[in-house]
């Protein structure tokens, strides 16, 4: 039985160019997530995709494919998606120019602040990332309780597999919690950890077996930002991504929610549905000019990504102590253009 919704969503995603081998992955699970809900419901439903063409940290080997091939490939894929979905579904498309300082954390706060007044939930779609097929019905179901008990400011997260240390267990799904997590150049390769690929159909196969919905909850925040569920009012209490982030929208996100709600903070877990987060994609960053590092290894991003990542920290651990001035993507200008 499809799922009727009774309240209003946006699901936001951030394309940068170097991911589109995995673009068309990831609409396949937006139908496989859309296809299980009420057709009249899809009315209930925005999608807003931003498709980033910037090339101020990494430009394009035109040598492989040229900045018009991938428009193309962006729009044709968009198109065939909207085509399967039919006109009931609302898609918004986005697209960044070439000399432009705007990535997914900005992207993630604009989406945030745009749509809390016209939805009741914001949804976070990732390129590398499936939602559960039944996510709409968790968040329904999860909605029923939380109006009934008049918790209206909280987060949602679907289960994930093994990852990282073990303060990120309350995250992990139930049939994977005694995994040992090993973290090496291999991570790709493990299917029972979160770094690797899952197919949509071994993802629905885990899922099928929940025969009701296992909720949790934590009141310190662990965000892993994708297929993260924001309430609207969460927001609209003030709590998004920092102006001050540059890189770090999940960690950004976190500091704030504990600045602003303290011991209020609620972040709901559903123990036992599984979303797919497969952060070592082999077609994560692609087309990239004199880079070789597909599974995209952080260590393996170019030198304009390391300084990025450098002043994005510099500026979490400003947010944190409250002390020194943010840096700006015009400091970040300054130092590439030096370079």
């Amino acid at each position: 039985m499809k799922t009727n919704l009774t309240k209003k969503y946006v699901i936001g995603t951030h394309v940068m160019w170097f991911e589109i081998g995995m673009y068309e992955d990831f609409l396949n699970g937006l139908v496989n997530l859309l296809t299980n809900i009420d057709e009249d419901s899809l009315y209930n439903v925005q999608v807003d995709i931003c498709f980033n063409m910037s090339e101020v940290i990494e430009k394009i080997d035109t040598n492989k494919i040229t900045p018009e091939q991938l428009k193309t490939k962006f729009e044709k894929l968009t198109e065939i998606f909207h085509i399967k979905l039919g006109a009931r579904l609302n898609v918004t498309k986005h697209i960044i120019e070439k000399n432009k300082y705007y990535f997914h954390t900005d992207y993630r706060r604009d989406l945030n602040y745009n749509y809390c007044k016209k939805v009741d939930y914001v949804m976070w779609g990732e390129t590398d990332s499936f939602f559960p097929r039944e996510a709409f019905e968790v968040i329904e179901t999860l909605a029923k309780y939380t109006d009934e008990q008049g918790i209206h400011k909280y987060l949602l997260s679907f289960s994930d597999r093994k990852m990282w240390d073990a303060s990120w267990d309350p995250l992990v799904h139930v049939d994977y919690r005694d995994v040992k997590f090993i973290d090496d150049d291999n991570g790709h390769l493990y299917t029972n950890q979160a770094k690797s690929q899952l197919s949509i159909e071994e993802m629905n196969k885990i899922n099928d077996r929940a025969e009701e919905f296992d909720f949790s909850y934590i009141t310190n925040p662990k965000i892993s930002g994708a297929c993260l569920v924001l309430s609207s009012d969460l927001i609209k209490f003030g709590v998004n991504i920092p102006s001050c982030m540059l890189y770090n929208d999940d960690e950004g996100l976190s500091i704030m929610c504990q600045k602003l709600l303290g011991q209020n903070f609620m972040q709901f877990v559903c123990q036992n549905v599984l979303h797919i987060h497969a952060r070592r994609h082999p077609q994560k960053r692609l087309y990239v000019k004199n880079e070789d590092n597909p599974h995209s290894f952080i260590g393996n991003k170019n030198n304009n990504f390391q300084e990025f990542l450098k002043l994005s920290k510099e500026n979490i651990n400003k947010l944190i102590t409250g002390q020194g001035k943010f840096i700006e993507y015009d400091d970040l200008r300054t130092i590439l253009e030096k370079k």
